[in-house]
Parts: C-alpha cells; sequence; structure tokens
C-alpha cells in the first residue's frame, strides 16, 4: 500500500513540477518551429513534444502554441503529451476523470485554460508517463470507477482481446469505440475509449463509502480475502466490476469496502476554547488605512470622521471589531500586545514603515488593499511572518499569505455541487448576464440539458422570456448569475407571478450581491426559498447576540458587518495561536472555526503558494422570511477526496 500511494505521489510531483513551467504563445506569420525553439531558448525535441498537435513545421501562423516560461527547459523523460480533440458536452471534469487526471494537470498543460473555458474545437495536450514492466497497472482505480465511459490506458504487453475481456467487451466493440485499431495493432502508452455493458453499472458503489486497498499476491484470494476483511464475497465483486471478467490475479488492487464511516470531521466545527495551551503574550501588528495624522484613534467613534471617507469608515468598524476580540479573549486568559500602523493608504508609506521588528510579529493583519498587502505579505516572506488579508482576496501568492475569504471559484463549486447531488427530474434554467457567461459554461457542462434564457436584443428582460424555458407540471429549479440589478430585479419579480400562477419554482445563485438586501424583496425571495453560497452567515440568522448586545451598549447601534469580520477574523487568530505555536501549524486541524458570523478552515494549497479559507456557508430563505444554514457534509463529504 505504502509503494501504491508513493508512486501516484512521484507521479502527481512530476506531472505538477514540470507544468509549473510553461506557458501559451501563439505563432506570427513569419515563423516557424526552428524560430520558436530559438526565441525560448528549448531543444526542437521538447517544442515538439510539447505541442504533439503540430502536423507542419513551417506552417505556423497563428498557432497557439505551449512553450517554457524560462530558458533551457527540459521536459521530464517520463511525461508524454498526446494531442486530444475536444469534443462537444466534454468538460475539463469529464475529460480529467476519463484519463484519470486532475483538472489543474490538464490547465497546467493547457496554459491558455487559466484565462477561458474549454471549447469544443480545441485541441489539449494530455500528460502521460512512460510506461515500465514494473509500474503499477494504473487503469485499476480506472476499472473499479463509477463512470460508464473512461479511458484505458494500454500496458507493455497487453492486447485488445485482453483488455476487452476486463471491461466485458468483445474485441469487435473495443474496436468499434477506437476508430482505426481495427487495422492495426495497439501500442503501450495509448488511450484506448471504454463504455462499459449497462449490466456491470446496474448497482453504483454506495455513496460516502470508505475503503482499503490490497495489491493481490500469490496467496490470495476471494475468501481468504473476505475472511481476513470481515466483508461478503458480493460486496467485494460490487466494489470491484472487473473480478466478474477477469478474476483474481496477481498484481491487481483491490478496493475493499470499510465498514467505518467517513470522517466528517472536515464539515464540522472545531472549538478551540477547550483545548487552549500556549498563553504566552500574543504580538500582532494591525495595519490599516486609519489618518492617524489627522484624528487620534480613540476618537473612532466619532460621528464626524464616519462621514469622512468610505474606505476609512470600514477601516475604524475592522479596527472597533478587532477590540472586541482583544477583550473577549482576555477572559479566556489570553492577553495580546497589539501594534497598529496606519497606511495612509499609500504603498510607498507602507514601505518605509517595515522594517526588522516586523519578524517578531506572530501575525499581521492588513494591509486591506492589494498594492499594500503585496509589499507586506513579500518583505515578511522570507521570516515566514503570516499576513492576513481580511477583506479582498489578492491576485498574487506568497508562502505566508492567508486568504480569509473563499474564491468566487470556491463558491461556484459549492452551489454546482450542491445541485448535482440533490438533483434528480427537476427542470434546470439558468439566466446569466454576459459578464457571467464563463459561469454559465461551467452550468452546462455540469448540466448538459441545463435550458439558457436569451435575452432580447434590447437587453430588457420580459416575462415571454422565461415562459417557454419552465415546466408548468415539474419542479423548476433556477439559477440566477448576474450582476445587474435591473435583470435581477425583473427576474425576481417574473418568477414570483409565475409561482403565483402555480408553478413550482426555486432559485439560485453562487454569488448574491449587496444590492439583494435592499433592492429585492425578501418575501419573494422566501417564497422562492432563494439558496446561495456565502462568506458569511447574515446577522438575521445570527443566534449569538452577545458581541452585538455589548456594542450595542457602547455605540447605541447594532455593529455592521464590518465591526464583526474584525471581531471573527483577530478572535479566531488568537484563538489558534493559543492551540498551535504558530499560524501555519493551525491549519492542520480538521474542520472549521467558527464565530458571531464567519467562519475558518485554511489549507495550504497545491503546488501554489500561501493558504486559502475553504469554509463556506450555504444559505437558503425559509418560509416567514427565515434563513437558515444548509448541512455542506451532507452533499461535499462525497467530493472529499
Amino acid at each position: 500500500m505504502k509503494n501504491f500511494l508513493l508512486n501516484i505521489f512521484l507521479l502527481l510531483f512530476v506531472l505538477s513540477s514540470t507544468a509549473q513551467d510553461l506557458k501559451t504563445y501563439q505563432a506570427s506569420s513569419n515563423e516557424d518551429l526552428e524560430d520558436i525553439a530559438s526565441r525560448f531558448q528549448v531543444d526542437m525535441t521538447t517544442l515538439k513534444k510539447l505541442n504533439p498537435n503540430i502536423q507542419n513545421e513551417r506552417d505556423l501562423s497563428k498557432t497557439l502554441l505551449v512553450v517554457p516560461a524560462q530558458p533551457n527547459f527540459k521536459l521530464n523523460p517520463r511525461i508524454q503529451l498526446i494531442a486530444y480533440e475536444v469534443s462537444p458536452k466534454e468538460t475539463l471534469y469529464s475529460i480529467s476523470k476519463s484519463y484519470n487526471l486532475k483538472v489543474k494537470d490538464l490547465r497546467s498543460y493547457n496554459p491558455f485554460l487559466y484565462e477561458r473555458e474549454l471549447d469544443y474545437n480545441d485541441v489539449i495536450r494530455i500528460p502521460t508517463y512512460e510506461l515500465k514492466d514494473k509500474d503499477l497497472d494504473i487503469n485499476q482505480s480506472v476499472k473499479n470507477s463509477e463512470f460508464s465511459t473512461l479511458m484505458h490506458l494500454v500496458l507493455p504487453k497487453e492486447t485488445k482481446y485482453g483488455i476487452s475481456r476486463k471491461y466485458g467487451l468483445t474485441v469487435k466493440e473495443l474496436e468499434d469505440l477506437n476508430s482505426g485499431i481495427d487495422e492495426k495493432e495497439i501500442q503501450p502508452g495509448q488511450f484506448l475509449k471504454i463504455k462499459r455493458p449497462v449490466d456491470t453499472l446496474e448497482r453504483r458503489l454506495p455513496k460516502n463509502q470508505n475503503y482499503a486497498f490490497l495489491k493481490v499476491d500469490s496467496e490470495n484470494s476471494i475468501k481468504s480475502i473476505s475472511e481476513s476483511y470481515d466483508v461478503t464475497e458480493k460486496e467485494l465483486l460490487e466494489s470491484n466490476p472487473s473480478l466478474k471478467f477477469e478474476g483474481m490475479s496477481e498484481g491487481l488492487v483491490l478496493k475493499i469496502p470499510q465498514v467505518e464511516e467517513i470522517d466528517y470531521s472536515k464539515y464540522e466545527v472545531f472549538s478551540l476554547e477547550d483545548k487552549l495551551k500556549y498563553f504566552n503574550t500574543k504580538k500582532i501588528a494591525v495595519m490599516l488605512p486609519l489618518n492617524l495624522e489627522k484624528t487620534e484613534i480613540d476618537t473612532i467613534s466619532s460621528k464626524s470622521l464616519l462621514k469622512n471617507s468610505g474606505l476609512l469608515r470600514i477601516s475604524l468598524d475592522f479596527y472597533e471589531g478587532i477590540q472586541m476580540a482583544i477583550d473577549s479573549a482576555k477572559t479566556k486568559g489570553i492577553s495580546v500586545n497589539l501594534d497598529v500602523y496606519d497606511t495612509k493608504n499609500d504603498p510607498y508609506h507602507v514601505n518605509q514603515l517595515l522594517n526588522e521588528n516586523f519578524k517578531n510579529y506572530q501575525a499581521v493583519v492588513g494591509p486591506l488593499l492589494d498594492p499594500s498587502l503585496k509589499i507586506v505579505a513579500n518583505y515578511l516572506e522570507r521570516d515566514n511572518v503570516p499576513v492576513i488579508s481580511p477583506l479582498v482576496n489578492p491576485n498574487f501568492e506568497f508562502e505566508n499569505l492567508f486568504n480569509t475569504l473563499p474564491k468566487d471559484e470556491e463558491m461556484q463549486e459549492v452551489l454546482i455541487t450542491y445541485l448535482q447531488n440533490t438533483h434528480t427530474d427537476e427542470n434546470l434554467v439558468i439566466l446569466s448576464d454576459s459578464i457571467s457567461k464563463p459561469i454559465q459554461r461551467k452550468y452546462t457542462y455540469t448540466f448538459p440539458e441545463m435550458k439558457i434564457v436569451k435575452q432580447a436584443e434590447d437587453g430588457y428582460l420580459k416575462r415571454s422570456d422565461l415562459r417557454p424555458h419552465l415546466d408548468s407540471l415539474g419542479t423548476n429549479w433556477f439559477v440566477l448569475e448576474t450582476r445587474n440589478l435591473g435583470i435581477t430585479e425583473s427576474t425576481v419579480s417574473f418568477l414570483k407571478s409565475f409561482q403565483r400562477d402555480g408553478f413550482d419554482i426555486r432559485l439560485f445563485t453562487s454569488k448574491r450581491g449587496a444590492f439583494y438586501d435592499d433592492e429585492i424583496s425578501n418575501y419573494y425571495l422566501s417564497d422562492l426559498r432563494f439558496t446561495f453560497p456565502s462568506i458569511s452567515k447574515t446577522q438575521l440568522i445570527s443566534d449569538d447576540k452577545t458581541h452585538n448586545n455589548s456594542f450595542l451598549e457602547k455605540h447605541g447601534v447594532y455593529p455592521n458587518r464590518y465591526v464583526i469580520r474584525g471581531y471573527d477574523v483577530m478572535m479566531d487568530i488568537l484563538l489558534r495561536l493559543s492551540y498551535a505555536k504558530t499560524l501555519q501549524a493551525s491549519a492542520e486541524i480538521k474542520g472549521f472555526t467558527e464565530y458571531a458570523e464567519n467562519k475558518f478552515s485554511y489549507k495550504k494549497k497545491e503546488f501554489t503558494k500561501g493558504y486559502e479559507n475553504d469554509a463556506i456557508y450555504l444559505l437558503q430563505y425559509q418560509k416567514g422570511l427565515e434563513i437558515k444554514t444548509l448541512d455542506l457534509a451532507e452533499f461535499l463529504a462525497m467530493d472529499a477526496n
């Protein structure tokens, strides 16, 4: 088992480490392959391997090539790239599953996919690796998967007859699925399309199932394995469909279902308060644009200050929340040495503030905006001092950077995964604006049957634009992806009118804009059971009023989201540093931490730098204007791996 995991890890490492050094380049009308090789200081053989789709080395006009990002690039000798023509309705996800790869591996070897979505006219590069007789049969995990259509990697000494038997096919059926192989022999490293007979898929593998993996040796039999692992022979056959056709063979890797349940701790709250063990004084820096030369920090409650600027108001509210967190931490025995730096919202000034003393901080919160944040993170990366981005998602990476806000892509994936795992026979409809077309493509890739609402050329949405896509007899799930207030108002109003006419409709979005709070009827959203992912809970569903009441007593008003954000971010930092020696070490906990309105689950990024918070709420309006959080564990646990 250890060797199996090691082989897989080494393969992923080889794929990722090589792919990180690639980029795309469009050839000009006068360039040939030799010119491009010279331009990027790479040998012709490597360039050809990186671009297996090239047919004519001389005629490269406007051809999109993959080239090295750095000179003297060497492609790992075990990596082979094959050209693959994308078919209609194929997605990166479906292709990655067919080839037993990760989506990010496909993007890495096809860098243009970082900038746009996959198109059915694309020819992409599929990374494989050189096959050796001693290599593990990586097809075992594919054969034992739930997919009806997949790709089989031809291994040394394999024949069409042997492969056909593994999947319950005839040689003729295998040849019909793979045009051209009826006239020639198959080659090691070649991928063959497999479509399983229906009878092998009559019963899908049980969801949320844990497995042990066993590499079969000469002493194993189905009976001995079932006795050793306390499973029935029927369960072994259901978990390993290939056994029905090829039986037991030495070297075969079997999936053995386990009685233990899935570990749901990843999706459960992890309470730090009863696990604190480091009570040394925490040394924290906060960097905010407070304009201290104009006003003293202790006057932040002055009404006149709150009118000066939006950024200043946000900073002062955020700082007030930080002070509330420090006061709360004191009651738990946690003392804090807090240094506040005024950034003046000036990157040059921020650069002047930085000095050797900063490496002694256990965490630096802020600056709030990208330019200054980048300077601080870059300066402190060498000393591995955590820098926390509390209010923005920066577009740069550093090993010491903690992003507290989940990315939009993560929010989209949560909603799509929810829909995918709860959808049965509902009628799916989507309406998106021009900005959200890439998001629309993600939905239609996952749900090819999804209906698309097209607006009239005048740009105004009409009730008649929606009606043809709605089912009056069934349930309609309507996805609205737009940042346009007018489209949102019209859509919600029209859907509500259809609901009055007897239509069963639910409304979803992956990005709930701020205008939903003030411009869209909560009564309508409640009736439509509006469902959306969110970075934080709204104050409408916050059960803990302790922090709100203390703020109310001091200032005469309830705290806004920036005050609560400041409290939650700082409270999480202080408790994590009291639970673990460093903020980085605290990222190892299973589960998420949660406070007034925000939750945090920092994960080290794979193959990139820094830490991301992937803790997301999924909220749903209920009857009576109530909003509740949906249990993510119910459907996200299926995708834990």
